[in-house]
């Protein structure tokens, strides 16, 4: 059996968790198979199989399973049934259960019940997963059925276009941890066993549809045509800190305006800080982002404190109270219970203000406009600080995701629930504050800013 060089490492990988990540053609269903077939035979321990439509498996990973063990000359010693799909190794009786993970029941994995102990599972096209939590609740099913001495789970999936896809964020999350390898793979590591014909259509992609080759074949993601923020350019408007601290100590902090856009339960909760400077640019800062269905549910209550901690933590990065900077809190309306609650608690140095002019359509052209004149930037934060968990979640910029990745939806008077869009949000609540004005409030001149023309300092 020959196992294809960008693969090979997997079959030494002492980590628990493998995220296989690819473009087409890039032979990683076939190594799927061949490290099933490997287990099958040698292990004694069953093997699950899973994608997110049950009805999908015989034409995918069972057939590529069978057609290993009939290159092996294994087939006189399997038997494979229908109802329900499995592959059963007279041998030694492993059995190969195949499972299908998605729909609204998230609790149906719990029926399967492996009469031995698990040496791998295998979750293939993870991305056709509805969410996050049909992955989530199907390895908390099959984890306590693995060998602790010897297993493991693989994550396989090919790239989504949107950036902000579940799928596209939990691979992001997790490259640096050391409980996972995540390994990218594309047709380019394996194009010595592609036909002429593969090589060939593959090529005239890449000269006719550029951005569908890279997407397609390299996997990698850019967003979509039609993007709400299509004026935002991480090469002109994503700053590091170094040049953030460099023009604060140039024009000083007028104002901080933080944008909030909250929920308790299914959406998350984001607060975003924009500093607006004194020469009238408008820079989003580090943020806080509370994801409920990865770190539970919080009422307006148990939010606020959090959301104060995040805000002494910017005070104090960016010394706000030694320098007297007044903070702003622009928050959605439609979250009436914590506008009410802010207003009650928040000490004197601080103002709550409810923003409920949500014209989805100007919002977006004050966002569009902002970018390109080169108003609003965003710092490129290298992690988030869970106030939850207490730990820093790294390589992790929902904004960013959310920038290049926010659909209009197919009226485009709306946008499209496929992508995220509470951070997008949030910070649009603070700088449509800062645009229109609606107070009245002493705020730089914006029309000093466009008459300069400047670009990026």
């Amino acid at each position: 059996m020959k196992i294809l060089k960008p693969y090979n490492k997997i079959l030494t990988n002492k980590k628990p968790y493998v995220i296989l990540k690819s473009g087409r053609d890039a032979g990683k269903s076939k190594f799927m198979a061949q490290m099933t077939f490997i287990n099958f035979v040698n292990l004694e321990a069953d093997i699950i199989i899973c994608r997110s439509n049950y009805g999908d498996l015989r034409k995918s990973m069972f057939s590529e399973i069978m057609a290993v063990i009939e290159e092996e000359g294994f087939l006189p010693f399997i038997i494979d049934k229908a109802k329900p799909l499995k592959i059963i190794n007279k041998l030694n009786g492993n059995i190969i259960h195949f499972e299908g993970i998605g729909g609204a029941d998230l609790s149906r994995s719990k029926g399967l019940k492996p009469m031995k102990k698990v040496s791998l599972i295998i979750i293939d096209e993870m991305q056709q997963l509805p969410e996050q939590a049909n992955l989530d609740q199907a390895i908390a099913t099959f984890r306590r059925h693995l060998d602790d001495d010897n297993s493991m789970i693989i994550l396989a999936y090919n790239p989504e276009r949107q950036n902000a896809h579940w799928a596209n964020e939990y691979y992001r999350m997790r490259e640096n941890n050391n409980r996972y390898l995540c390994l990218y793979t594309s047709y380019k590591d394996i194009a010595q066993v592609l036909t002429k014909k593969d090589l060939e259509d593959i090529e005239l992609e890449k000269i006719t549809n550029p951005s569908n080759y890279d997407w397609l074949y390299l996997g990698i993601t850019k967003g979509l045509f039609g993007g709400v923020y299509h004026t935002f350019n991480r090469d002109t408007h994503l700053i590091k800190k170094e040049l953030l601290m460099s023009m604060i100590k140039k024009h000083g902090i007028h104002q901080v305006l933080v944008g909030v856009d909250s929920a308790t339960t299914i959406d998350s909760t984001a607060v975003i800080p924009v500093f607006i400077l004194n020469n009238g640019q408008a820079v989003a800062v580090e943020y806080m982002h509370h994801n409920p269905k990865m770190h539970g549910s919080k009422s307006n209550e148990q939010l606020y404190p959090l959301i104060m901690r995040f805000i002494k933590d910017l005070e104090n990065e960016y010394d706000l109270r030694f320098r007297g900077t007044p903070i702003t809190f622009v928050i959605d309306s439609a979250n009436a219970d914590l506008i009410v609650h802010m207003k009650y608690n928040l000490p004197n140095r601080y103002r709550a203000l409810s923003y409920s002019d949500k014209k989805v359509v100007q919002m977006a052209r004050i966002m569009q406009n902002a970018f390109s004149k080169n108003i609003l930037l965003i710092l490129d934060v290298e992690k988030i600080y869970n106030y939850v968990s207490n730990k820093y979640e790294y390589n992790y910029h929902p904004l960013l995701t959310a920038l290049e990745s926010v659909i209009w939806d197919k009226e485009g008077k709306a946008f499209d629930k496929i992508v995220p869009n509470d951070d997008t949000d949030a910070l649009t609540y603070a700088l449509s504050y800062y645009i229109i004005n609606p107070d009245n409030i002493y705020l730089p001149d914006i029309s000093r800013f466009y008459e300069r023309n400047s670009d990026v300092e």
